[in-house]
């Protein structure tokens, strides 16, 4: 790892970590923030080894922090809820499907990306990797205004492709 991003991230950690466990406290959430934290890091990492340029660092990994427990927080209250309603609301063969439709569902979404431009597709994952519009705006030198419409429309041709097939 280049010494620099390494010092970089040793420097992030301990603020990725006050805001992970801050939210685990405020939201009662059972967990490890520590998974948070390693998730966010790796996510960066991940970013600079593309080559995908962060003007603000930190600011990045604590959005990108906040992001993903908000993200826990939501996964864990659909669980509960779905508990709420029926817990013999699965069987379990419908239990061992999940799998299998999970891996079926990402293999048509990949096929969906696949129909779009190379620009489109370069514009979703760097928004997957969890840059903000005005990040994209400033690797892909567009105006945010058109990295944000290109996006939504992005999104709505690949609903539409899904919903053909």
């Amino acid at each position: 790892m280049d010494k620099t991003l390494e010092t970089e991230i040793a420097g992030l950690r301990p603020k990725v970590m006050s805001v992970a466990r801050r939210f685990f406290r405020a939201s009662k959430l059972d967990g490890d923030p520590e998974d948070v934290v390693q998730d966010v890091l790796l996510r960066l990492w991940e970013a600079r080894h593309k080559g995908i340029l962060i003007s603000n660092t930190e600011a990045w990994a604590v959005s990108a922090a906040k992001n993903r427990c908000i993200s826990i927080w939501r996964k864990r209250g659909r669980l509960v809820d779905s508990e709420r309603i029926s817990p013999d609301y699965l069987s379990s063969s419908e239990e061992a499907s999940q799998p299998i439709e999970s891996s079926e569902a990402e293999r048509i979404a990949d096929i969906a990306l696949k129909q779009l431009s190379a620009g489109t597709q370069r514009l979703l994952e760097l928004r997957a990797t969890g840059l903000s519009l005005d990040e994209i705006a400033a690797v892909t030198g567009r105006p945010k205004s058109s990295v944000k419409s290109s996006i939504s429309a992005a999104r709505k041709e690949i609903t539409k492709i899904l919903k053909q097939g």
